[in-house]
């Protein structure tokens, strides 16, 4: 089965609700490619971002997007085993979705890739107040920081984040997510080690070149 007749497939289970669909998808693109990064990308990825392009539009409800999201949250859980890295390399990260982002998957697969190459990840998820993401940062001393952003309203708080966290570090952040596709590079550019990342491909490859 072809890539793309996978993808359509997931997305339409995703929609209908169809877990068990949704995960014999997983189980079939996995077949011909047993990249984690491949799946998350060209299946997870881009059915979610189809869905909450449809539900920008009102074409489908919030239950709807919400419901898809979770099915995608489990499918990813039950990979984790197989993405935990046994070979663990003493480095740590905080992942968060900026204050007031409700978005929490692509901080998630994020999460997993660093996991996948022995770092300790630090998954905050949802939503993240900035004071309390300040104060986790001093408690648990990461060598990066992850910071998440699906919703350009919501940008105001991932520049008021960025300038927080280098008045106590200096240590790098990374920033990503759907809604810095077209000015990632450029916010990134205002602050010192701070690096926009497009995709998990250019994620991991940072993290080995940390190694």
């Amino acid at each position: 089965m072809e890539n793309l007749k996978i993808y359509e497939d997931v997305l339409d289970s995703l929609l209908k609700g169809n877990r068990l669909a949704c995960e014999n998808g997983m189980k079939e693109f996995r077949k011909s490619n047993s990249s984690i990064i491949a799946l998350y990308e060209e299946i997870f990825k881009k059915s979610l971002y189809e869905i909450g392009q449809r539900w920008e539009c009102n074409k489908i409800s919030v239950a709807v997007e919400h419901m898809a999201t979770s099915i995608t949250e489990g499918l990813m859980n039950q990979l984790f085993p197989e993405i935990m890295s046994p070979e663990r390399k003493n480095k740590k990260v905080i992942i968060s979705c900026v204050e007031n982002e409700e978005h929490q998957i692509g901080g998630k697969m994020v999460a997993d890739i660093f996991e996948k190459n022995g770092w300790d990840a630090h998954y905050l998820g949802a939503n993240t107040p900035m004071n309390e993401l300040v104060k986790f940062c001093g408690l648990v001393k990461p060598d990066m920081i992850g910071l998440s952003l699906s919703v350009y309203s919501n940008v105001h708080f991932l520049l008021e984040e960025i300038a927080t966290i280098r008045t106590v570090t200096n240590i790098p952040i990374m920033i990503g997510g759907q809604a810095l596709n077209d000015v990632g590079v450029e916010l990134a550019d205002r602050f010192t080690e701070v690096f926009y990342f497009r995709n998990l491909e250019a994620i991991e490859s940072y993290i080995k070149g940390c190694a």
